[in-house]
């Protein structure tokens, strides 16, 4: 690499990063009448080879879509406490006619009645967290209307139980 350089108005010149001169700029009004199907197609060079810009695009897209019904269908099981809430304090459902599935650390699976579940003020023995709840079940019909293994949830329609919903209602 030869660099020179001059003093004062003397130009510098650097053979490795030549100078561009600004009268050898192309011109470009005719561009302004030209359409968009007359422009070279450009090419942008991926892994697998090179692919038209509009390929590449279209790609995008269908990526952007399966992404997006990716993380609708994983959008989430709304949790127990959730639930729970509901249950308690929505005017429609009978908070009798339900009860609560939680794992025990010693004995399994085992169920309490809804009414009876405290939210606050146990002792630290009764107290059960709601990561333990599995399932919330209606007595009446004995239907499970949240599980958490499953991802059925019918109270807030969210999990596996929204996407059933949303096919039945097409």
């Amino acid at each position: 690499m030869v660099a020179e350089r001059g003093s004062g108005d003397e130009s510098y010149r650097d053979e490795a990063f030549p100078r561009i001169a600004t009268t050898e700029t192309p011109e470009i009004d005719h561009l302004s009448s030209t359409s968009e199907s007359d422009l070279p197609q450009v090419s942008i060079s991926k892994r697998a080879g090179t692919i038209s810009k509009a390929k590449a695009k279209r790609a995008r897209k269908e990526h952007h879509k399966t992404a997006s019904a990716q993380a609708a269908a994983s959008a989430g099981l709304r949790p127990a406490q959730d639930v729970m809430h509901r249950i308690r304090h929505d005017a429609h459902l009978r908070i009798s006619d339900y009860v609560v599935g939680y794992r025990d650390r010693h004995v399994g699976i085992m169920e309490k009645a809804v009414e009876s579940w405290s939210l606050e003020g146990v002792e630290e023995e009764e107290f059960i967290p709601f990561h333990r709840v599995v399932y919330f079940r209606r007595i009446s019909d004995d239907h499970v209307v949240w599980d958490r293994e499953k991802r059925i949830d019918e109270i807030f329609w969210s999990g596996v139980s929204a996407k059933t919903e949303e096919s039945n209602g097409e």
